[in-house]
């Protein structure tokens, strides 16, 4: 039942042309050079170090690597990260389910 109503937004959203990111809930990962970082669409912080920054999203979790991290802005559906970013992965939710 997930599956088929996750299909029928997807469809929707090609058939109306609305921006994917918002209808259905995916993650925007924004970054401008190596220094900044903006997440849009996150559930939250998981990991919070100087070298490893890792955010919960939808579907998984977003993890950013780099050296002197560290959060320019955080609310509820953003969080920008400053610093020298030399990585981001996503990485599927454990046992790799959708």
């Amino acid at each position: 039942m997930q599956q088929r109503r996750s299909r029928l937004r997807e469809r929707l959203v090609a058939l109306l042309e609305l921006p994917g990111d918002v209808v259905l809930d995916v993650p925007r990962a924004t970054l401008i050079g190596s220094a900044e970082l903006v997440v849009e669409n996150h559930r939250g912080l998981v990991e919070y170090r100087p070298d490893r920054v890792v955010v919960k999203v939808h579907d998984g979790r977003m993890a950013i690597d780099g050296d002197d991290l560290r959060i320019g802005y955080l609310s509820p559906d953003q969080v920008v990260l400053h610093g020298r970013i030399s990585g981001l992965r996503y990485v599927p939710p454990e046992g790799g389910g959708a």
